[in-house]
């Protein structure tokens, strides 16, 4: 934990307050964010007050912020997700690395006990992490009585926060009512909580690196191929699915377990492209046998763009360019490439659509594009998402990783070649 030049979430609690203090005597340069709820009338003022006060003492720079959570519904997590945000608005601000918080063995405890009476599964277990995403908590492994003896010892005041002694929220009655009756049965029984949970994350982060040796990353997807998944006992299975959700949305938490054993269903559902829906806007598509593919859709690019000599972007597809002195029959039979008769241009780039028909090499007749993909067993998700490269009348050339147009083939008596090649795709498309 780098604890130089963190930036302080400060409440005026015990344990914030503690912390600061902590950070301090180790010589560390700390900034503070006090956030202001506006939940508590005058008690909220004073702890702003009573923050302002101790940065002064402590000769420490200070910042206070207000959220309006006056409407908010899910009051305590929509007040967490709003220091959040405002703590890394802050620190990046003021160019500091890292965000601490007062997050002590007990938060640890309470939280193990709530998830377990949710029925959660390990990620759950494993409770709060000491450091993630630029967030740390160097008193996770100090207990609330150890954090109290020291600000003592240090003389050090701290505000209270009333609220927290009411029964009203769940988390409350498990550190009002739960743990201290847990305490009387097995004396440091937070303490043993806490090492649990981190027992856990242990366990935890070594099953998820085997598990993510299934997944494979693309451009804009995470697959999971069908044969890497089975060769995983069922429970790294799942443990894959979650992997490869937080690959596609990093930020957001990991799905529940009815959309992981969803997920799992299309790997157990044969031939066939199916989908669903998941949280944060992800899609997760099980195509025919072949892989599962975890993605947010983007949107699907309107018009075409011109091929120029190099590189271009189309639609998270990366389409090169050149001319050449020659055709190379060897390159030309890899499926992502294709050779031109340069007269047939200039060419261009779009997606598919409907009516797009083709002529293919050595067929002697048109087929339809789509029909072409489908006969490749191209996934049905995919198709739509293809791109189509066009000559100078609007006539589909070529098709990406499929067939190339007979009147767009390089001939004897052909003047420039163009190459033209895949150099990324978001996606696998058969060969």
């Amino acid at each position: 934990m780098d604890l130089e030049r963190p930036l302080v979430l400060v409440s005026g609690g015990p344990d914030s307050v503690a912390l600061l203090r902590a950070v301090v005597a180790l010589g560390g340069e700390p900034a503070v964010l006090h956030v202001d709820h506006g939940l508590r009338g005058e008690e909220s003022t004073g702890d702003a007050d009573f923050v302002r006060r101790l940065c002064g003492d402590l000769d420490a720079r200070c910042e206070v912020a207000g959220l309006d959570l006056q409407d908010a519904s899910n009051l305590q997590e929509r007040a967490r997700e709003g220091r959040y945000r405002l703590a890394r608005e802050v620190a990046g601000r003021f160019g500091l690395p890292v965000v601490a918080t007062g997050h002590t063995a007990d938060d640890v405890a309470e939280t193990v006990i709530l998830n377990l009476s949710r029925g959660a599964g390990m990620r759950g277990l494993a409770g709060i992490p000491p450091a993630r995403d630029g967030i740390v908590r160097p008193l996770i492994e100090r207990t609330r009585p150890e954090v109290v003896r020291y600000l003592a010892g240090l003389g050090q005041a701290y505000r209270t926060d009333h609220t927290n002694l009411t029964g009203k929220y769940a988390r409350n009655r498990v550190r009002l009512e739960v743990l201290p009756v847990m305490e009387e049965i097995h004396p440091g029984a937070t303490r043993n909580l806490a090492r649990a949970a981190r027992t856990v994350r242990e366990d935890l982060a070594t099953l998820e690196e085997l598990a993510a040796a299934a997944l494979e990353e693309r451009e804009t997807e995470v697959a999971l191929p069908y044969d890497a998944l089975g060769a995983l006992p069922p429970a790294l299975r799942r443990h894959a699915v979650r992997a490869a959700y937080s690959r596609v949305l990093p930020d957001a938490p990991p799905p529940g377990s009815r959309h992981v054993e969803a997920v799992l269903a299309l790997w157990e559902a044969g031939p066939g492209t199916r989908s669903l829906d998941l949280p944060g806007g992800v899609v997760a598509v099980g195509r025919g046998g072949g892989e599962v593919a975890l993605y947010v859709p983007a949107d699907v690019p309107f018009g075409e763009r011109a091929l120029g000599e190099g590189e271009t972007s189309f639609g998270g597809w990366r389409i090169q360019l050149e001319e050449v002195d020659r055709l190379d029959a060897r390159d030309a039979a890899r499926p992502g490439v294709a050779y031109l008769d340069a007269s047939g241009g200039p060419y261009r780039v779009r997606m598919v659509r409907e009516g797009d028909m083709i002529r293919p090499l050595g067929l002697g007749g048109t087929k339809k594009v789509l029909r072409a993909m489908m006969d490749r067993k191209v996934p049905r998700d995919v198709r739509r998402r293809t791109p189509v490269v066009v000559g100078r009348r609007g006539e589909v050339a070529w098709v990406p990783f499929g067939e190339l147009g007979e009147p767009f083939r390089v001939k004897t008596q052909t003047g420039r070649i163009l190459k033209v090649e895949v150099a990324k795709s978001p996606w696998t498309c058969p060969a």
